[in-house]
């Protein structure tokens, strides 16, 4: 019965995917954006294409890597079962707002002995990743408003409010990634979470050196994506200078990350965002919307369509 029930769960959760992959794409205007990669799809692009296809793995190498060194302080995975797990995750996060449920995600694959803790450790993941995302945002920025004198918010949001709510959740999460010994005792003691735990204890805090380097992990992770986002811009037609798009492309990731949305609709948060700021170097919009959804198509869906396929439990996952 219990295995019947886990095929039934994975199948739904598959046909949901599914679902929100076939919506999207319908809400982006698939015509259009078909239209415009066609047409910039030739000899001469082929190797750009290539490169950002080539890139894809890399970008979750490099998740995997990060993963598999958050969690090593109380269990052992392997890299290819890492990866598993935070593909997993992706699945889950296409289903939630803003991805939020990618670490709940990723701890179906995880014992359950050390659930906890990988959940704790999934949070921590993403704090750092939006750290680089707020870092590369603020440089974003700066480029833009003293750099190039321009004016990135409509005239009645002044530029502090931006800066205040960045602030204010960027000292939120070092917190949380300097206290999580502390956080995680008081939220242990809670009678609910309590029960979900089961007995287990979720106190545990990243070492100084593993900190250090799941954040410079989030950092390159962030760089190689991006890569692939200017790539493809400038393929679809955005004519600006590097520095210009790499600008661009962080204050799309800045101001969306900060937007709520369902997955249904992140890929037109982003297409917004992006045309936007694309707007002050470019009128390409149909580029800049084809630029964000074949990413998207590529660093996510694909990752989500394959992985919801994956055993829950196949196999032990930790090896201690």
């Amino acid at each position: 019965m219990r295995k019947r029930i886990q095929i039934g769960l994975r199948i739904f959760i598959a046909i949901a995917a599914y679902t929100f992959i076939a919506v999207k794409i319908g809400l982006s205007g698939i015509a259009k954006i078909l239209d415009v990669v066609v047409s910039s799809f030739s000899s001469d692009n082929l190797l750009w294409f290539v490169l950002v296809i080539a890139l894809m793995p890399m970008v979750w190498a490099l998740e995997a890597v990060k993963w598999r060194e958050a969690i090593s302080s109380f269990t052992r995975i392997t890299f290819v079962r890492s990866w598993r797990s935070v593909w997993y995750g992706v699945v889950a996060g296409q289903l939630t707002p803003n991805r939020i449920g990618e670490p709940v995600g990723r701890l179906a694959l995880i014992d359950e002995e050390v659930r906890g803790k990988a959940g704790v450790a999934a949070v921590l993941c993403s704090f750092t990743q939006q750290i680089t995302t707020v870092l590369f945002g603020l440089i974003g920025i700066g480029w833009w408003v003293w750099g190039k004198g321009f004016s990135l918010l409509p005239a009645a949001i002044p530029l502090w409010i931006a800066f205040l709510v960045i602030g204010l959740c960027v000292g939120i999460m070092f917190w949380g990634l300097f206290y999580t010994k502390s956080i995680t005792h008081w939220v242990e003691r809670i009678g609910w979470v309590k029960k979900i735990l089961s007995g287990e204890s979720i106190e545990f805090n990243f070492c100084c050196s593993t900190l250090i380097l799941v954040q410079l992990l989030s950092i390159c992770r962030y760089l190689v994506f991006s890569t692939q986002y200017v790539i493809l811009l400038k393929l679809f037609g955005v004519n600006a200078s590097l520095i210009d798009l790499y600008a661009v492309v962080g204050l799309t990731y800045l101001f969306s990350s900060f937007i709520p949305s369902f997955s249904v609709g992140e890929v037109g948060v982003k297409a917004g965002f992006i045309i936007w700021f694309v707007g002050m170097v470019s009128s390409n919009v149909a580029g800049a919307t084809a630029a964000s959804f074949v990413l998207w198509m590529l660093n996510l869906a694909v990752p989500a369509l394959i992985a919801a396929w994956f055993k829950w439990r196949g196999e032990r996952i930790s090896e201690k």
